[in-house]
């Protein structure tokens, strides 16, 4: 697809740009069940590095398979002046968000770790308006606002008398910076034409080469010989729900809307995970927390009303 024809398609009102929201939202979604699937695998010894090889490893080999069944080896193609852009997903995807963002779990209280996490769209939405130029629109700065909010409010963290360190607030401002920094790479590769599945099938393969020194194979192995088909099917689902379907629906709707719509839009994860909280482990949130996800999907609305619904917004 040529770049006019991606930028074209940026136009509110179109149906690929419905179909672009669509897809971030669901990937925002899906990755509200990463907490899930680590709670689990943590209880079976693996550590933060080895969960993301697993997964990345996985996604790499279906994708692979999946695009060469397909007769798509020209998704395979790539020039060697443009692999900075892939490095860039894989390690940001791999070591800076996940890495710092575990190492933030254990340094800060949970509710900090998340809304440390949730300042990913505002490194988004800066950076962007600086490298790529996008707007930063009344409308984006108001929906980045009450979606920060939100997330503040959801994570708990508001009369809370738990402590953290300088050292702690640092580490999950990178686990945040690293969440940013996957969209800014694969804006720069999606700039240069490259579709969404190609974006993906090297950010996977990359990001599993990192993580493969930090991987305690012996974990793996010992966890599908204790249990072979449970572990399987508990990896297959890791893998489909955290890294292959979310990644490939979110790079295929940041072909159709800015980077800094895209990274707020993406806000909704924290909203699921409360959901899958609720439903799976009883975890209850608060009033609190309900007017914080009440206010992520105010945010969300927002950024997608027609013009002439925002009356009680500012034109530009």
């Amino acid at each position: 697809m040529s770049r006019d024809r991606k930028l074209s398609a940026l136009q509110p009102q179109t149906p690929a740009s419905a179909k672009a929201v669509a897809s971030i939202l669901a990937a925002g979604c899906l990755w509200g069940t990463v907490g899930v699937f680590v709670r689990y695998l943590n209880g079976l010894g693996y550590s933060p590095l080895t969960i993301v090889f697993v997964r990345m490893s996985i996604a790499f080999v279906i994708l692979t398979v999946v695009l060469l069944a397909a007769g798509r080896r020209d998704l395979f193609r790539i020039k060697l002046k443009d692999l900075w852009c892939f490095v860039g997903t894989g390690v940001s995807s791999a070591i800076m968000l996940n890495l710092f963002f575990s190492m933030s779990t254990v340094m800060n209280p949970l509710s900090l770790a998340a809304i440390l996490l949730a300042t990913a769209p505002i490194f988004v939405v800066l950076i962007s308006a600086i490298i790529f130029r996008e707007r930063i629109t009344a409308v984006k700065l108001q929906a980045l606002i009450i979606a920060f909010a939100g997330a503040i409010l959801t994570g708990g963290i508001l009369g809370s008398a738990a402590a953290f360190s300088g050292k702690g607030f640092a580490v999950g401002l990178l686990a945040g910076f690293g969440y940013a920094l996957y969209s800014i790479f694969t804006r720069f590769a999606l700039n240069r034409g490259y579709d969404a599945l190609t974006v993906n099938l090297y950010s996977f393969f990359i990001g599993s080469v990192v993580c493969a020194p930090f991987t305690s194979f012996s974990t793996v192995f010992g966890s599908i010989a204790a249990a072979p088909l449970l572990t399987a099917v508990v990896l297959l689902l890791h893998t489909l729900f955290t890294s292959l379907l979310p990644y490939v629906l979110y790079t295929y709707g940041m072909q159709y809307t800015d980077t800094g719509k895209a990274s707020i839009l993406v806000s909704v994860e924290p909203v699921a995970a409360t959901v899958f909280g609720v439903v799976l482990y009883g975890e209850v949130p608060s009033a609190a927390a309900f007017a914080g996800i009440a206010l992520v999907l105010f945010a969300i609305a927002l950024l997608n009303l027609p013009n002439g619904m925002r009356t009680f917004l500012p034109k530009k």
